[in-house]
């Protein structure tokens, strides 16, 4: 998950959160299912070659590259200045072609009716929902589409689960399939379909083996931190311990 809210709570001085360890590891594909999910939506759903692409919450750019490579036009934003500088790094790199402009989903610095697709990999949830899924409608051109992969509850969470994980990842709330689709259509989306329930990876680099970045955007003694360790670690324990109440899915929305 990519971060897309400028005010995110901390725990203190010198503490750290799960974005900021992201940040600091310079994590090219953190949604879940990772860069393997990636590579399999767009083999599913493939987008034409010259179509304008919108990527929200690029992070390291890791996607907006391979759109790029794939012959798409690709701008791809983010919140996080740090993220920007390590995906343009990436862009000069791997020698594509991919504008990277710091912004706000909330606040989409472009015009109505700009994209062909909007693309975002966990960052909605991140954000005011409602706001983001608004502004993704507003810069799609007229029969555009929104692929928009989310975390969502399979389970009904007790009160105590449910504030456990939205406080280790920031969100405010995690949302069932039918609240995303109620969310969707608020905004105009229709129709909107879901490639269904797929369960939640276990581990948080499982990924990152099977598919590994050739691009290594990490912070110089990143590896060195123990505060990033801790966070992995809180990680994989809620996510073994409460795994049975989430899921994730991809989400696709049309503007007629």
């Amino acid at each position: 998950m990519v971060e897309k809210r400028k005010c995110i709570k901390r725990g203190g001085v010198g503490a750290i959160e799960y974005l900021d360890m992201l940040a600091k590891l310079g994590v090219g594909n953190a949604h879940p299912g990772g860069f393997g999910e990636t590579v399999e939506q767009l083999r599913k759903y493939p987008i034409e070659k010259g179509k304008h692409v919108l990527e929200v919450g690029c992070g390291t750019g890791r996607t907006a590259c391979y759109l790029a490579e794939q012959g798409c036009q690709v701008t791809a934003v983010d919140i996080r200045p740090e993220m920007i500088v390590k995906a343009i790094k990436r862009g000069i790199q791997q020698k594509v072609d991919v504008r990277f402009l710091e912004g706000d989903v909330c606040q989409l610095p472009f015009e109505d009716h700009t994209f062909d697709v909007v693309l975002v990999e966990s960052v909605t949830n991140f954000a005011d929902a409602q706001k983001a899924v608004s502004e993704y409608y507003r810069v799609l051109k007229p029969g555009g589409k929104l692929y928009d992969r989310e975390v969502i509850r399979v389970k009904e969470m007790t009160v105590g689960v449910h504030r456990a994980l939205c406080s280790f990842y920031g969100v405010n709330k995690i949302y069932s399939m039918d609240e995303w689709k109620q969310l969707l259509e608020s905004s105009n989306f229709s129709p909107v379909e879901f490639s269904g329930a797929h369960p939640f990876p276990l581990t948080m680099f499982e990924d990152q083996v099977q598919h590994p970045d050739p691009v290594h955007l990490s912070d110089k003694q990143s590896f060195m931190d123990p505060r990033v360790w801790q966070i992995t670690a809180r990680y994989d324990e809620l996510v073994n311990k409460y795994h049975p109440y989430m899921g994730y899915t991809l989400m696709i929305g049309s503007k007629s």
